[in-house]
């Protein structure tokens, strides 16, 4: 590798095989760590050789597979070059165009991985390209392609009129396909495309843009698959008003979905399989029902199958697959409608895509054989096309599957009554009696000096942690779960212990930023099996200078401006080490202490209570209204 190739922090550590905060403690404890180079991106970036000679020297791996090595070099000479451009370029030079200018840091690079699978290296370059640019809709993701394919059924020739790197392509070839036709838009992606196919068969992929300048004008294929570009309106509705292209009707300027659908079918062979993804609102907005009206008269819409907001990292925007067909003697039939919305991701892009296909492929299987599938409430039903065809056209599956009945245990909701009766019960033993204050303490003291002293110490974790509801490791608390009163939610996912900060009973948790009325929230650690988590401050007080029940209710309490400021967007920020707590006597803070415990406890009770409280009502709401229960004589 070439002395010149620079890596971030976040590459380090994925060389490394450990989370982002572990690099930035090595940076803290290891003085001999790499000293960093700020690029002209102005991000601070490291010598890879220098870093690979550190992780060695420390009994770090410190691997690259040729992907790694290749993308390193690439990410670290493209300069001014877009990434997708300098990967096309690789992936050019890779099957074969020879006529390529590459950085010398990449040839150097290809020159160290030698004799290694040029799709290997391809497929490597391609998926960390566009995780680079995940906030773009640049590519679908590899499930929802292959889901896309295996509806489309088995074919010989397979078109995406929008084939961004290939995705729908390779995935095609992987199921079958000996030709196919592809267009892109953009050009560096075309190419990228075409590499990245050169081996799979009869292959065309061209750039340009598909509405405006068909370039397979008069071609048919068995299927055509297509995840559009949606949410724009340039889309050439003016020149193309006259377009072949509109056989349902000329979708409007607000409609470039159902100009795709129509693109689509257009290139389809006779009867032949169209899969569209389009974003849910093309099913029922006014605009477009003149066209799905045609589709469904014509019998061209076989099935409509809604996917989970969040199956795209790049947009929380819901999904439908559109499953067509180009229509020749068949009339009007079913259309299946399916729902997959209660699979919804608990990240974005982080899908169950095995429970969607087991879904959807089970109900489309069952469609094709039988022409019509068994109801299943809230997941799929066969719908006649003139239960459709109403003032809306809506074509929404939501809105035409019965909703499933509300499951009530009765016997569950019964302890849950009786444990909300006994909280409440509780609330009122907990409020303390008081009376008028007879003094008023005078001296105050900061939390940095109460630190100096001894009486606590203070200790804050700013930065990232690398935590996650699937982690093996302790329990993270987080600022959330302090503020919220809920129980810690995820796990710590990284792989170096030494980054952790663990908690122990009597320790006294703050977050860093307060409610949104300003108060700062407190909690006194109970347990032994927790780590801080980010933007928590952490005061583990001396019991014999200081009562940490007494501090935590001074500190709820605390809005001195010293404390508390607010920024431009009108967050609170709470800066601990300024706080004021007033000087006492150990007894007089150990009185007032045990007053603010049980005022912290009668807080949490009272918000467990509400949350079961709403809890009940919601399902007893449900059920009363489903008919799946009803009022005790």
């Amino acid at each position: 590798m070439s002395d010149g190739t620079l890596v971030t922090a976040a590459e380090i550590a994925r060389l490394a095989g450990v989370g982002r905060a572990a690099v930035s403690n090595w940076r803290k404890r290891h003085p001999d760590f790499p000293e960093p180079v700020v690029g002209a991106r102005g991000t601070p970036t490291f010598r890879l050789d220098e870093v690979q000679r550190w992780l060695r020297a420390h009994g770090k791996p410190a691997g690259l597979s040729p992907g790694d090595v290749v993308w390193q070099a690439l990410d670290a000479g493209r300069g001014d070059t877009a990434t997708v451009e300098l990967a096309a370029d690789v992936a050019a030079h890779l099957t074969g165009d020879r006529d390529v200018t590459l950085p010398e840091s990449v040839r150097t690079a290809l020159a160290e991985v030698g004799d290694v699978s040029p799709g290997e290296v391809i497929e490597s370059l391609c998926t960390r390209t566009f995780d680079k640019q995940q906030r773009q809709h640049l590519v679908t993701p590899p499930p929802l392609a292959e889901l896309m394919v295996e509806l489309a059924g088995d074919t010989e020739s397979v078109f995406d009129p929008a084939c961004g790197a290939g995705n729908i392509l390779r995935a095609a070839a992987e199921s079958g396909a000996k030709t196919l036709l592809g267009q892109e838009i953009d050009i560096a992606t075309a190419r990228l495309a075409r590499a990245r196919l050169a081996d799979d068969g009869d292959v065309e992929v061209v750039a340009g843009d598909a509405l405006r300048d068909d370039a397979f004008a008069g071609r048919r294929c068995d299927a055509v698959v297509c995840d559009p570009p949606f949410g724009y309106r340039d889309w050439g509705h003016e020149e193309l008003g006259l377009d072949a292209r509109w056989e349902y009707g000329l979708p409007v300027k607000g409609e470039p979905e159902l100009a795709w659908v129509q693109h689509c079918l257009a290139h389809a062979s006779p009867d032949g399989a169209v899969v569209v993804a389009l974003p849910a609102s093309a099913a029922g907005r006014r605009s477009g029902r003149v066209i799905r009206q045609a589709l469904l008269r014509r019998g061209a819409l076989r099935a409509v199958i809604a996917l989970p907001a969040g199956v795209l990292m790049s947009t929380g925007i819901a999904l439908h697959l559109w499953v067509l067909r180009n229509p020749t003697e068949h009339g009007p039939g079913p259309v299946l409608l399916v729902d997959t919305s209660r699979h919804r991701p608990a990240r974005r892009g982080q899908v169950d895509w095995s429970a969607i296909n087991r879904d959807v492929l089970a109900a489309w299987e069952e469609f094709c054989a039988q022409g019509t599938v068994e109801e299943a409430a809230g997941r799929h039903r066969t719908v006649e096309p003139i239960d459709l065809l109403d003032e809306d056209v809506d074509v929404t599956p939501s809105r035409h599957l019965p909703q499933p009945l509300a499951e009530v245990d009765l016997e569950a909701l019964e302890r849950e009554r009786g444990e909300l009766a006994r909280t409440l019960a509780e609330l009122d033993d907990l409020l303390p009696t008081v009376r008028k204050a007879t003094a008023v303490a005078g001296a105050y003291s900061t939390i940095s000096e109460l630190s100096r002293v001894g009486a606590l110490t203070l200790r804050q974790r700013t930065g990232p942690l690398d935590a996650a509801e699937d982690g093996n490791g302790p329990r993270v608390l987080t600022g959330r779960d302090v503020a919220t009163g809920r129980e810690p939610a995820l796990r710590y996912a990284g792989a170096d212990p030494d980054e952790l900060i663990s908690l122990q009973p009597g320790d006294l948790v703050v977050p860093l930023v307060a409610a949104g009325d300003g108060t700062p929230t407190t909690m006194v650690v109970e347990v032994d099996d927790l780590v801080l988590g980010p933007n928590l401050s952490l005061l583990r007080v001396d019991g014999d200078k200081l009562d940490v029940h007494f501090l935590a209710g001074q500190l709820r309490a605390n809005s001195r401006a010293r404390a508390l400021s607010t920024t431009a967007s009108g967050v609170h920020r709470l800066d601990i080490r300024r706080a004021e707590v007033p000087v006492l006597p150990l007894a007089r803070q150990r009185e007032l202490g045990e007053a603010f415990r049980r005022l912290a406890l009668f807080e949490t009770r009272l918000r467990r209570a509400g949350d079961t409280g709403r809890h009940i009502a919601t399902r007893l709401t449900t059920a009363l209204a489903d008919g799946t229960i009803e009022p005790a004589e």
